[in-house]
């Protein structure tokens, strides 16, 4: 008898059973004894597959494994709960990005958590991206009874002719009432008709048709998830990963992306900018951001870490879920001291007089440990807040729209096209000298005009 004989005969002994539901679908099972049970009993299971051939190549791998003694278990946990176990499971990293991690795996749990992780398909990841791109912005979280959103909508309700922001903000004492507000114009139920005033938004706005994420927070969340698999594919308890079989959505390209330069600005850009906010009361800030600090540094730095015209980046303050947390730099090279410019110590020394001056007439106490980025009433700027306030002042000065990372982005392109070596770049903004050329590194125009002129000149 011939390998081939050998082997047909082997398949045809191969124990594949058909099952047909009454509702018409066909199905492959077989049973096998893959080990022990704690009583000493054998561990006999059944697996059920689509397709016969699936079943045979499952039935030949789980027997030449038991008899390796190399079988594991499928688990059987839900999407959700693989996901939960998966984020108890991470140690060793920043709360931040934990927090990120979770808020990525939400849509997961909300669109399929209650199906079992071993019978994910392709199929699912799939549907789960179209879900993500035409749905998955809909989000419950400004209705919940009973949350500070929802009270500040039923507020906003009684006041037609509009409601003002510090009305709002003594109705809801000790509440983060700024960055509500942000979350309910992001969702359409609210909208601000003059400064700092609010009123409901129309009917038709605030019941509009469900809208998809964009494809970056998808890659976010297929990047998540696929970790989430791969770990229990280690673990022997899943076969493979088949949600790394899930093509990423590309951010779309059309004829109208004309600006290669939209995250960062011109020098003319920051310097209409910087005018624009000379008399904000955190003009320091502002400037701090212009000078590429991140966002977690402004809003984490304290005046004791200023010493003369040295500004030491020891602590970075992050938004998680509703609150703040402080704690050490996002990385070891953020820890760094930098010698500040005239014009920036001199912000600093404004702002804190006046907050030195605000404290008095309030009559709350002051120290050198107080927050740089504070409110008038001397309580922390919220991260959101910052940002939000950052598009409010860009609009006002009519300049071009990047979001408030952007800056940073801005001064490390200006330091490098002035001639500044990439490793004293790197070092003044806390990161590696590879980050600067490939991520914060933006090619102005005229930088671009000055290399098309100088090729053939």
């Amino acid at each position: 008898m011939t390998t081939a004989d050998t082997q047909r005969k082997a398949r045809r002994g191969e124990p594949i059973n058909k099952h047909t539901a009454k509702n018409g679908r066909v199905s492959y099972w077989f049973q096998a004894d893959v080990g022990v049970k704690p009583d000493g009993s054998r561990d006999r299971q059944r697996f059920t597959y689509r397709t016969k051939a699936e079943a045979q190549r499952e039935y030949r791998r789980i027997t030449s494994e038991v008899a390796a003694g190399r079988y594991s278990r499928q688990t059987d946990l839900t999407v959700a709960e693989a996901c939960d176990a998966w984020l108890d499971g991470r140690r060793g990293i920043r709360r931040i990005t934990l927090e990120g991690y979770r808020n990525d795996l939400k849509p997961v749990c909300r669109h399929m958590g209650g199906k079992k992780l071993a019978q994910l398909t392709k199929r699912d990841g799939d549907a789960l991206v179209e879900w993500l791109l035409t749905e998955g912005r809909t989000s419950p979280k400004h209705a919940r009874p009973g949350s500070l959103m929802g009270r500040v909508v039923d507020v906003i309700a009684e006041h037609p002719e509009g409601v003002s922001a510090a009305t709002l903000k003594a109705t809801f004492p000790g509440e983060d009432v700024h960055t509500c507000l942000s979350g309910l114009i992001r969702a359409g139920r609210v909208t601000r008709p003059r400064r700092a005033v609010y009123v409901l938004a129309d009917a038709a706005t605030s019941d509009a048709a469900p809208r998809g994420v964009k494809p970056v927070s998808v890659r976010a969340t297929l990047k998540a998830l696929t970790s989430v698999v791969q770990s229990y594919v280690d673990q022997g308890a899943l076969p493979r990963n088949v949600i790394a079989l899930v093509e990423r959505p590309a951010d779309p390209i059309t004829e109208h992306d004309d600006d290669p330069a939209a995250r960062s600005w011109t020098v003319a850009e920051v310097a209409a900018f910087r005018a624009s906010v000379a008399d904000h009361r955190l003009f320091a800030c502002w400037l701090l951001s212009c000078y590429g600090m991140r966002r977690s540094e402004v809003l984490g730095l304290r005046w004791s870490n200023i010493d003369g015209d040295v500004l030491k980046v020891r602590r970075g303050r992050v938004a998680i879920g509703n609150g703040t947390e402080e704690g050490l730099p996002k990385s070891r090279r953020s820890r760094r001291d930098l010698p500040m410019p005239a014009e920036l110590a001199e912000a600093l020394r404004t702002l804190k007089t006046r907050q030195r001056a605000e404290a008095l007439a309030l009559g709350l106490p002051w120290s050198d440990d107080q927050l740089v980025a504070t409110h008038e009433d001397g309580s922390p700027v919220r991260p959101e807040w910052y940002s939000d306030e950052f598009g409010r002042l860009r609009e006002r000065a009519g300049l071009r729209r990047i979001p408030l990372k952007g800056l940073r982005n801005t001064s490390v392109s200006l330091m490098l096209a002035s001639g500044i070596p990439v490793h004293i770049t790197a070092g003044w903004h806390g990161h590696d000298p590879a980050v600067s050329l490939s991520i914060y590194s933006d090619a102005q125009p005229d930088d671009l005009r000055a290399a098309g002129t100088a090729l053939y000149g």
